[in-house]
Formats: C-alpha cells, structure tokens, sequence
C-alpha cells in the first residue's frame, strides 16, 4: 500500500488460465504465507497478490490464505477475482469487521468485479479475517507461517487479543507464538522515522498493540517507505499481457496505459517475505527495533528485547524492477 510522508509521495468471456495453472496452486514446497492487505485503492496490493498466485503455481510459495482489513465490502470479491484469474479460486480469504460500514474508497475493485469471474460477490460471503487467521494457523505446522502484512493493523491487533476457539485452545499471543516463523510488515521509515503513514493511520489505534515492546512475540522484518519510491512497475502491461490479465485490468484502472503513476511498496515486501535478500535487498537495524514516536510514526532504536527484529532497504533497484515486472507479465 502507498506510504506517504508529509507532503512527499514517497510517496464478459475471460480466456481460461494457462493449462499449467488449471490443477491450482501447486504445494510441493516454499514458505506458508498468509497476506493482510487493504487492496482497495493503491495499486501495489494487487501486485503482490497477483505475483504471490504466480509464486504458488510455481511451487515458490504455499498461499494460506489473505485477509482484507479495509472497510471495502467487494474488497475480497476483488481479491477472489485475482485469484481465480490465476487458476486458484479456492484460496482462503477473510474480511475485517464492519466491512459492511462501507466506509472505504472502492478504486479498482470494482473493475476487477466487473471484468473478471469471481464466486465471492461481498465480504457477507468470507468468514471474518480474525476467525480466519485463527484458522489457518492452527492448522499449520509450528514456527512456519509467514504472515505479510501490506494493509492496516486492525486483523494483526485483533488476532493478538483473540481467544480460544474451535480451532485452537491457544489465545491469541500464544498461537502466534507456536504458528508463526515471522512477521514482514510494509511500513515506516528507518533509521530516521516518520509521522504516521498511510498502513498506520487506517487504524491508529490497532499499531501499538503490534508495535510495541514485546507484543507480538515473533520476529518482525519491516519493508520501509524507502523500498517502493523507485520501485516504478508495469509500464508494459498494456502491451504484453491479454486484456483480461487482472495486473493489467488494475494498471488501467490507475494509470491508464501511461507510465507507471506511482510507486509499488507491496510488490517488494512480498518478494522478501517469500525469498529473503535474493540479492534484491539489504537487512540493517539488527539489534534494534521499531517504536511508536511522540508523533504518533515509527521510529527505530537499540532494543535488547527484540533481538531478531530488523529493516529492509533496496539494494539492487533495477534486478528488483525487473523481477517484479517479470512476475506481473508471466502468463
């Protein structure tokens, strides 16, 4: 999702998928992901679905399941809609609470809606996202799921305040505690910090139950604002891949097929979730750890408490250009 700082903006018939895509996503091996992501408006959310679906029909990657937490009720039609596009209609997918408020600026879900089949129509058909975290972790190995957060902070915080349930006897904070390997979340701006940006302030109250001390009891890595400023994708989508793409279908909707209008945070933070530096990326601020500031932002200090914690920064800007231009025209 697109991080903004101060006044800076640092901010019909669909062609079946390919015969290699028909059976799903394949599941011989790869990290277990699960994304949280407010897809709805900014544009990089639906690259790093679209490219964790080409990931998982590549045996990259086993997507768990993704979570919305934007009040944007065709939000996860949209997210069904990628994912069916892609020949894996039986994805798991969750909505935030309230999502019938209704409150949140539609942008290109409703192409992706309108363009491309889809069997979920409205959050009313998803299980909410905290029952679905809940779920899918209790289902899964211990210490093995990766969880991407590219959205808000509401189903994270939620997820540490939960219960016990049918699926689990474990708590919250315990259950994160035996499931998940880590957490890789798209935000803030280090070393130096930030006020509040955008993930942050979709719920403000919902990032310090996350952020501070040591709450969340898993490893973090952060994939800060510096990461998606020239990380400027999809220029080609027009030319290269079928109308009925849904990378193109969202590129359209935002940019036409003009140059790309903005850059893509989301694409990147996915890509280090499932394959660490791969030479794309450096890891700095080992030793230290992200905190709420006096502005109400993240910031980054020396924390003995989270020793495993770190940031994430480009490293090879180009090789990472073209690696997510690669994922987003594959067919």
């Amino acid at each position: 999702m697109v991080l903004t700082l101060g006044l800076l903006i640092a901010s019909v018939a669909v062609a079946p998928p390919p015969a290699a895509a028909q059976s799903g996503p394949a599941h011989a091996g790869g990290p277990r992901i699960i994304i949280n992501s407010d897809l709805s408006l900014w544009w990089d959310d639906a690259t790093a679905i679209g490219m964790a679906n080409v990931l998982a029909q590549r045996g990259q990657l086993r997507l768990l399941g993704i979570t919305s937490d934007i009040q944007n009720p065709l939000a996860v039609a949209a997210m069904d809609a990628i994912d069916t596009a892609y020949g894996h209609p039986n994805i798991a997918l969750g909505a935030v609470a309230h999502s019938d408020a209704n409150s949140a600026p539609h942008g290109y879900t409703d192409d992706l809606v309108a363009k491309l089949p889809h069997s979920v129509h409205s959050s009313a058909n998803v299980p909410g996202a905290v029952g679905l975290l809940r779920r899918l972790l209790a289902g899964q190995p211990d210490h093995s799921v990766t969880i991407v957060a590219i959205g808000a902070y509401t189903n994270l915080a939620g997820l540490l305040r939960s219960k016990a349930d049918g699926h689990s006897r474990l708590g919250g904070r315990a259950l994160i505690q035996a499931k998940v390997k880590r957490l890789v979340i798209e935000d803030g701006l280090f070393p130096g910090g930030a006020p509040a940006l955008t993930n942050q302030k979709l719920d403000p109250a919902s990032a310090p139950p996350v952020v501070n001390g040591t709450n969340w009891p898993t490893p973090i890595a952060w994939v800060d604002g510096t990461t998606g400023i020239q990380t400027r994708v999809g220029g080609a989508l027009c030319s290269t891949v079928p109308a009925n793409n849904p990378m193109r279908i969202v590129y359209e909707s935002r940019f036409g097929c003009g140059p790309p209008g903005d850059g893509d945070w989301d694409g990147p933070t996915l890509l280090y979730a499932v394959g660490g530096k791969q030479g794309l990326f450096s890891e700095l601020g080992k030793g230290g750890a992200a905190y709420i500031n006096s502005g109400g932002g993240l910031s980054w200090r020396t924390d003995p408490r989270r020793p495993h914690d770190l940031f994430v920064h480009v490293a090879n800007q180009q090789a990472l250009n073209n690696r997510i231009d690669a994922l987003l025209g594959a067919r």
